[in-house]
């Protein structure tokens, strides 16, 4: 007769272990992981499209300041002139990566907020059929 309980008692113990919650649990976490990535990877893509604007801008301001010119005071002009857009290309360049930053943070911390909620709500939901089903067998027992 023991036998018969003890082998019923690890039926009932292992029955309490929902595979299905733990799943769930951790497809959340897959998908919350793949959205980050998202997030991260298109972040990455427009900073690069940024700084590759502003090198062909640079590189262009460079073109111009390097040209001859027929006046000795020209090249002072030509080396104001390029001072002047340079210091407008990073002015512009800053601003806009700083844009996207914030935008990136904001989305970032929305989803990571998010994320904590599903995850407790899965882990909550799973926690709580286990105990459930120990009350259950617990009962069955007694």
């Amino acid at each position: 007769m023991t036998k018969q309980n003890t082998k019923s008692a690890m039926a009932d113990m292992q029955s309490l272990f929902d595979p299905q919650g733990y799943q769930d649990v951790f497809k959340t976490w897959a998908q919350n992981s793949e959205r980050m990535m998202a997030l991260t990877t298109d972040a990455a893509s427009q900073s690069t499209d940024i700084a590759s604007e502003t090198a062909k801008e640079a590189f262009s301001n460079l073109r111009e300041v390097t040209k001859v010119r027929n006046e000795p005071a020209d090249y002072g002009k030509a080396f104001s002139d390029f001072a002047q857009k340079q210091m407008d290309l990073f002015m512009r360049t800053a601003q806009t990566m700083s844009e996207v930053g914030q935008k990136t943070g904001a989305e970032a911390r929305e989803l990571a907020t998010k994320a904590g909620e599903d995850m407790s709500q899965k882990a909550q939901s799973t926690a709580q059929s286990a105990a459930d089903k120990a009350t259950s067998a617990a009962k069955k027992a007694a």
